[in-house]
């Protein structure tokens, strides 16, 4: 796995700079407080990431691919290598950058700033909390059909 230079950079920009106040809530980054697609895509991804449940004190967390493949997502931020953990938001992203309403460093720098403070909240979340998120993924996935994402449902 690679990651740019340009990533690398960013993330030790923000490591390095941002600064550590009180951690917010989990409910500070829902969907009608954020000011654009680039923001609103990129809470979502990060919200499909945490309903995972995943342990953010591991350096390292593996996580299931297509074809029984795994990724590999380092600390701090465990962003993947194509910048998206939820392929319907990844597919929402592709229909609207062709509208040209989002660009892909508008999203990379949402996606950076978003995954430190969310995981930081997600830190000192509560289990009511953390159980908002199932809401928001339920309102990430009707941005992502209103993009024209088609969304399988199981009955």
């Amino acid at each position: 796995m690679r990651i740019s230079n340009c990533t690398r950079a960013a993330v030790f920009v923000m490591m390095f700079t941002s600064t550590p106040a009180t951690a917010g809530h989990l409910t500070d980054f829902q969907l009608d407080k954020l000011s654009d697609w680039s923001e609103a895509l990129a809470v979502c991804d990060i919200t499909r990431f945490l309903l995972t449940d995943p342990d953010i004190r591991a350096d390292v967390i593996l996580v299931a691919g297509r074809d029984n493949s795994h990724t590999a997502l380092y600390k701090p931020l465990y962003i993947p290598p194509n910048s998206f953990f939820s392929e319907v938001m990844q597919k929402a992203y592709e229909n609207v950058r062709r509208t040209g309403h989002v660009t892909p460093s508008a999203y990379s720098d949402a996606r950076i700033h978003y995954a430190a403070r969310m995981l930081d909240a997600y830190r000192s979340a509560s289990v009511a909390e953390k159980h908002t998120l199932m809401d928001q993924m339920d309102l990430c996935y009707h941005l992502a059909a209103r993009t024209g994402v088609k969304l399988e449902t199981k009955n």
